[in-house]
């Protein structure tokens, strides 16, 4: 014989309406005085008469659930407290929840577009930077070699001279060649076999220059960070 035994109890049988079979339920419930017996246990989750209602209840669970991560995601602690009104409309909670959910999804959706710009501008903003330092060292190199070698002819200047740059201009014609340049942000693990395909596409005719990026970037396609990338410019 067990040591634990509860009160007197009495099986009894109760025929209530189905419109007040939620409050009455509800209201035996916070008794804590009843014990409810399956009399329906050879069927199935599907085959019980309430199957819809309780997919309802869990589909608002999943829906309050869904809040619940969103506002732990955002920093804010939600209320812990119970409330308990015997006059909740099940109908009317069920379309809020619907609603709030749409709109939650919708600002989620905005919430995701405005980040991908913002990550995409940011590295649109970090590339120019980096090209622009790299082209003005360039063009300041260049200034100052071109200057070297007017220094070079003005001091080796002859009276001969002038005709023989005339006769190898003459002798070798210049061609127009059209030069252009591509830039981005490439990871460094990927620098390499990205050199490999611009110097196979271009059959060796690149220059490429690098210039190592401090800070981690923001991938826009996948939000995640970066930590070692690269400014390529051929």
């Amino acid at each position: 014989m067990d040591l634990l035994r509860s009160e007197p109890m009495q099986l009894v049988q109760l025929i209530i309406p189905i419109e007040a079979a939620y409050r009455s339920i509800s209201y035996l419930g916070d008794l804590g005085l009843f014990q409810f017996k399956d009399l329906n246990a050879d069927k199935s989750p599907f085959q019980r008469t309430y199957a819809a209602q309780i997919k309802r209840c869990s589909e608002m669970a999943r829906t309050l659930r869904l809040f619940k991560e969103q506002m732990t995601k955002a920093g804010v602690s939600p209320s812990t407290r119970s409330t308990r009104d015997g006059d909740v409309d099940v109908e009317n909670l069920e379309v809020k929840l619907a609603e709030l959910e749409a709109e939650l999804l919708e600002i989620n959706g905005n919430n995701e577009k405005l980040q991908h710009s913002y990550n995409e501008l940011s590295e649109y903003k970090l590339v120019l930077e980096k090209v622009g330092q790299i082209f003005s060292s360039a063009q300041n190199s260049a200034v100052a070699h071109q200057r070297e070698i007017e220094v070079q002819t003005i001091g080796e200047g002859s009276i001969g001279s002038p005709l023989l740059l005339e006769q190898e201009t003459t002798a070798y014609p210049l061609k127009q060649v059209k030069l252009g340049f591509i830039s981005g942000l490439v990871p460094r693990e990927k620098a390499i076999p990205f050199e490999r395909i611009l110097f196979r596409a271009t059959r060796g005719n690149v220059f490429l220059k690098q210039a190592v990026v401090a800070h981690p970037v923001l991938d826009p396609l996948s939000g995640e960070k970066v930590t070692s990338s690269k400014i390529v410019k051929s």
